[in-house]
């Protein structure tokens, strides 16, 4: 049933607090193999649970990456894009760190 699979507006996770899950997960995979087979199989994973917009599942879904530099690469020009583009916010902003610093690994 799609009601069943949408998330209840409240819970919904903002753009900020996805693109720190996503930081998360990828530092976790970087530690443990077993997530990160999981990670680049189910990019979904780094969700844990809560709640998002249909277009950020879908987004994520479209990772299709074969190891971990691959991975937060993708989600990097996928989730940090729009704010690079912005001109209210400053070049490197501090929630961007840790992905960069994973990728560049």
């Amino acid at each position: 049933m799609l009601l069943d699979t949408l998330p209840l507006a409240s819970s919904v996770i903002g753009d900020k607090d996805l693109r720190r899950q996503i930081n998360r997960s990828v530092s976790r995979a970087l530690v443990d193999g077993e997530y990160a087979t999981l990670l680049l199989t189910d990019p979904t994973v780094v969700l844990e649970d809560r709640g998002c917009t249909q277009q950020q599942r879908t987004t994520l879904r479209s990772i299709t990456a074969s190891d971990l530099v691959d991975f937060a690469r993708q989600a990097r020009g996928l989730f940090w894009a729009v704010d690079a583009l912005s001109p209210r916010n400053p070049i490197l902003q501090e929630d961007q760190l840790p992905l960069s610093v994973a990728a560049a690994l």
